[in-house]
């Protein structure tokens, strides 16, 4: 926020200053692969029957992206804040593993909005751009596909950091076309609590970002 505001406080350092809206879609995926022994202490506690739980990861979904977008040029280079609300959710697969037992297996939706705020610095090739920086997400509402599921819950993190690559083709000096990767360089979830204990996981996203832009 800080690199935000002293961007924008100091327009006559760089030549051109361009605002503007835009909205998209994102594929988002995770790639959560957990497996977590349960003790037997915990099971005779919680009422728990199975003797393992095994989380994986499922195929994409596709969600929205729209917010708000400066951009600050200096001849081919150009750094471009965004503040972009986000809606995504993907699929994880829950499956119960008990010794002597056929697996009791789901597949559930966890679905999460947020704000990102990513940072681009890229160059300028005519009406072809190349980009990368730092994107920072704070989460605003979750839904986490275990919560559904009874007796155990994954925690998320209110804030997590992550980077952006990809390209861009500015069309007549009003839209804005971009595609972006999204990957992370924090934990997205870092803890699921069966009955009252935590076990500790690793869950990061990425995604695919397409967007359209216009400039005011």
């Amino acid at each position: 926020m800080l690199l935000l505001l002293t961007v924008f406080a100091l327009p006559t350092v760089f030549g051109q200053l361009q605002f503007g809206i835009k909205g998209g879609i994102v594929s988002s995926s995770s790639t959560l692969d957990e497996q977590i022994s349960i003790s037997s202490q915990l099971q005779n506690e919680e009422n728990i029957s199975y003797d393992e739980l095994k989380m994986k990861a499922q195929d994409s979904k596709v969600g929205f992206q729209a917010g708000f977008f400066g951009r600050i040029s200096l001849a081919a280079l150009y750094v471009q804040p965004e503040l972009m609300f986000t809606s995504t959710s993907s699929k994880i697969q829950v499956k119960e593993i008990t010794e002597g037992e056929d697996p009791v297996s789901k597949v559930r939706n966890q679905e999460f909005k947020r704000l990102d705020i990513p940072i681009m610095v890229g160059w300028k090739f005519g009406p072809a751009r190349l980009q990368a920086g730092p994107v920072g997400t704070i989460m605003l509402d979750q839904q986490s596909a275990l919560e559904a599921a009874g007796n155990y819950k994954e925690e998320f993190n209110g804030a997590t950091w992550g980077y952006q690559v990809g390209v861009g083709l500015d069309l007549l000096n009003t839209l804005t076309l971009d595609a972006k990767y999204e990957g992370s360089l924090s934990k997205l979830g870092d803890q699921v609590t069966i009955g009252d204990k935590p076990f500790d996981i690793d869950n990061r996203p990425n995604q695919f970002v397409v967007t359209v832009g216009l400039f005011f």
